[in-house]
């Protein structure tokens, strides 16, 4: 009936794996565990006792495929119509997640269910501090908030999906860089006008990285979701980022953004590796970074 797809990249992962099958096992229904492991290099020797839970696999690639193939890799592997994507680094909320998804689908006629996202409100240590805060504001939002806006707040990070819906999409094997490949995916549902239902159901984001590396990844993807736009891969219309820079674009401002990021960037890094980070000046950051690159290549 159902099957539960992990892609793993440097995790141990076996915690959730561990309680997932639990609740898997006392619903009572036909269910597998895959796991697929992008060539990490760490963990390795703890994530192998995945395969010694019941209707549980490990799959371990040599090479590195990335975030979009593996998703598709995943379902490929996947022998039930009911896919339920985790992220490795995540945790459910109770101990009645699956269960809460399973009453759902003799209910709903939806084929599409977003459970949401959460983060510990303890608040971390000072180098882990943008990552945590920017989760709190900007990814830990009510069902409520999300059913305003079903296409703009969904995470691949807890999303249940019928495959039939995937199948007639998949995620974009063209992208092999870091970023943005699941607002694609989240745009192509909202182009071919497939309803998302927002459900309070939601997973503990518990990966919070180094503040630097948030931030090394954050220009990784911007970069990345500069070549998308123009390319016309993705269109951001749900993307605050890219409604601004088109605003700027129109009033020929982008010159003058490009420049004024170049004077003040290590200002606003200062910031946002510090013990308060600002998510105001986050988003100035992406933004004065994103014009910077799409000057250049103008």
């Amino acid at each position: 009936m159902i099957s539960v797809l992990i892609p793993i990249f440097n995790y141990n992962t076996t915690t959730l794996v561990e309680t997932i099958h639990q609740q898997l096992e006392q619903v009572n229904i036909n269910y597998e565990i895959i796991c697929i492991c992008d060539a990490s290099t760490e963990f390795v020797q703890e994530n192998k006792s995945i395969n010694l839970f019941s209707n549980t696999q490990l799959i371990s690639l040599k090479n590195n495929i990335g975030r979009s193939k593996i998703r598709n890799l995943l379902v490929n592997k996947a022998n039930y119509n009911w896919l339920l994507f985790l992220d490795a680094d995540v945790f459910p909320q109770n101990k009645f997640f699956i269960k809460a998804y399973l009453d759902l689908l003799n209910l709903q006629k939806a084929k599409v269910f977003c459970g949401g996202l959460v983060y510990k409100n303890e608040r971390p240590e000072k180098e882990k501090l943008l990552r945590w805060v920017y989760g709190k504001k900007r990814e830990e939002i009510s069902v409520e908030t999300r059913k305003k806006n079903p296409y703009q707040f969904v995470t691949g990070a807890n999303l249940l999906i019928h495959k039939s819906i995937f199948n007639s999409l998949k995620f974009n094997e063209n992208i092999v860089d870091y970023g943005y490949e699941d607002v694609l995916f989240i745009e192509d549902l909202k182009l071919n006008s497939i309803v998302i239902l927002h459900i309070k159901n939601p997973v503990f984001h518990l990966g919070i990285e180094n503040s630097l590396v948030f931030l090394n990844k954050t220009r990784e993807a911007i970069r990345n979701l500069t070549y998308l736009n123009l390319k016309g891969i993705l269109n951001g219309e749900n993307l605050k980022i890219i409604k601004v820079f088109r605003l700027l674009r129109n009033l020929k401002l982008i010159w003058i953004v490009s420049v004024f990021f170049k004077i003040f960037e290590r200002i606003l890094r200062y910031n946002l590796l510090s013990k308060s980070p600002s998510l105001f000046l986050f988003d100035i950051y992406k933004l004065g970074y994103f014009c910077k690159i799409y000057a250049s290549k103008k």
